[in-house]
């Protein structure tokens, strides 16, 4: 049985990451340099943040975002330079040698690399002129094992994607299904039912006692899970989007469907209420405004969810089971994030 780490252990280990690195951990960095999971991180503390301010140190400053026109000159920059839209690794070379914007000014600020070319591709069709010239360039389709990775497109359509093994079958193909895209040639019915109906199975899965609500018919959710012996739920929206879910103006309907929700969950002794949003990518500018949208609700928090990563989730839940919690959900769930992995 996991036995999580004590709250003492944590602050000490944080400690001495911060003695090796000479400055104050990430969170991402602290995950690799120690055993800490985030999860248990969490589990004592809402933000990292707060775990910094506990250990007696202070919390990195961050430089504000570089605004995109500028970013975007610099990646041109690259291009012009190396003849060519680069991979990851070359694109981490030559930002250092041209003394460039940090590779991962460009990486980090996306969902995924494809997400990053194809915001930069637009730019160049509206942008400076002597940039123009890129857009015949090689290099714009997928270049490298990494960025296959990063890419939701790596499989055909038809196709089924890497067999995971503790997947049930049902849920194998729900990556393809957000894009749009049909499983097989002998796939019958709506693409957008199915989704929603296969994103339900999940949670299920999970060990959620899953609401169907009507797949998103009126003003409701597609459906509640409820995890009601850990005292949370999720209300959940499945999207179908070829190109990555784009937050529209309609979408404000959330906040009348998540506020009732939230309240008749909560008058039902559920008094953590999380509001998901599932699909194929997302963008860090959605999830900002609709986290605002939500804030007079009493959603707890909420949580972009790629298909991808739900699948990862059911798969561990299911190779674990001797150990997985639902709690973990809640942990999981719980500081307004893209969770894409």
């Amino acid at each position: 049985m996991y036995m999580r780490p004590s709250r003492d252990t944590i602050l000490n280990e944080f400690r001495a990451c911060a003695e090796k690195l000479g400055r104050v951990p990430g969170q991402e960095i602290f995950r690799k340099m120690s055993y800490i999971r985030a999860a248990d991180v969490f589990y004592y503390w809402p933000t990292h943040s707060a775990l910094v301010k506990e250990a007696g140190l202070e919390p990195n400053v961050f430089a504000g975002a570089i605004p995109e026109d500028e970013l975007f000159k610099s990646y041109a920059e690259i291009c012009l330079h190396l003849g060519k839209i680069p991979s990851t690794n070359e694109l981490r070379i030559a930002s250092r040698e041209l003394r460039l914007n940090s590779h991962n000014a460009y990486t980090n600020r996306y969902p995924s690399v494809k997400v990053m070319r194809n915001r930069f591709r637009e730019w160049l069709l509206n942008g400076p002129s002597e940039y123009r010239s890129i857009l015949e360039f090689g290099g714009w389709p997928v270049s490298s094992v990494e960025d296959a990775e990063a890419s939701p497109k790596n499989t055909k359509q038809g196709e089924l994607s890497p067999f995971q093994p503790f997947l049930p079958v049902a849920l194998q193909c729900l990556d393809q299904l957000s894009r749009g895209e049909k499983p097989s040639v002998s796939f019958e019915g709506s693409v957008n039912t199915a989704f929603e109906r296969r994103c339900a199975d999940a949670f299920t899965c999970l060990g959620f006692e899953v609401e169907n609500l009507g797949q998103g018919k009126g003003r409701k959710a597609d459906c509640l899970a409820i995890a009601r012996q850990d005292g949370f739920a999720v209300i959940i929206d499945a999207k179908v989007r070829s190109d990555g879910y784009v937050l529209g103006t309609e979408d404000r309907k959330f906040l009348e469907y998540a506020a009732t929700h939230s309240r008749e969950l909560q008058s039902a002794g559920l008094q953590k209420v999380y509001f998901a949003v599932i699909g194929s990518e997302f963008r860090e500018s959605d999830l900002t405004k609709l986290t605002m949208y939500l804030a007079q609700s009493p959603i707890r928090s909420v949580d972009f969810i790629t298909a991808k990563a739900l699948m990862n989730l059911v798969e561990r839940s299911i190779r674990e089971r001797h150990r997985f919690r639902l709690s973990e959900v809640d942990q999981i769930l719980f500081g307004n994030k893209i969770i894409a992995v």
